[in-house]
């Protein structure tokens, strides 16, 4: 009961400071593994309903490695600074893809808690009301046709990502939920490394 009054307390005073990227960063940095299932929802102009799908995003610091995966269906994996990619029957994809870029750059913002590094790509826009939320708006003309914008809004003490929406040409909408992070789990080096 003690602990979990002193994580209230530990949260409430989290949740009280303003978002900032510093203190953004400074939080991911004493996260040192975590797992976040999401459901993500395509909704595209040209199908009359959505189209969905279950996955997880799991993070570890110490091995400097991302894995994005959509559940029985495609892997993407950050390591030893690459990204690899998998579909569905476990076949590595080589080939550029422009969006690929995009979500990289994601990945390592993830990994390293910098978001602050996505300007490169992306021209970044902290929340005007200080919500913990970001905008990304591509600067580049390729991404452009891709990627309108992307809305990143965080859970109040900043520990994960609680919604992702990216925002396509021609009325397309992905949005990812998160739901409630896993921190601190073992995460073991072979889940890095592929299927």
């Amino acid at each position: 009961m003690r602990s979990l009054l002193l994580s209230l307390i530990v949260a409430a005073v989290v949740a009280a400071e303003p978002f900032t990227l510093e203190r953004l960063a400074a939080i991911s940095r004493d996260i040192a593994t975590v797992r976040i299932p999401f459901v993500q929802e395509k909704r595209l102009a040209i199908l009359p309903e959505p189209v969905t799908a279950e996955g997880a995003i799991e993070i570890s610091r110490p091995q400097a490695a991302v894995r994005w995966e959509f559940t029985g269906r495609s892997l993407m994996v950050l390591a030893d600074g690459r990204i690899r990619r998998w579909d569905d029957r476990g076949r590595e994809q080589v080939g550029d893809d422009p969006s690929l870029e995009a979500l990289g750059a994601q990945m390592r913002a993830l990994l390293s808690g910098d978001f602050a590094s996505l300007g490169e790509l992306f021209i970044v826009t902290p929340d005007a009301d200080g919500a913990p939320a970001l905008t990304l708006t591509p600067k580049r003309a390729e991404l452009k046709r891709y990627i309108e914008r992307i809305e990143l809004r965080f859970r109040a003490d900043l520990s994960a990502p609680q919604e992702l929406v990216i925002v396509a040409p021609g009325d397309d909408l992905t949005t990812y939920r998160f739901a409630e992070p896993q921190v601190g789990i073992e995460l073991p080096a072979a889940r890095f490394a592929g299927p």
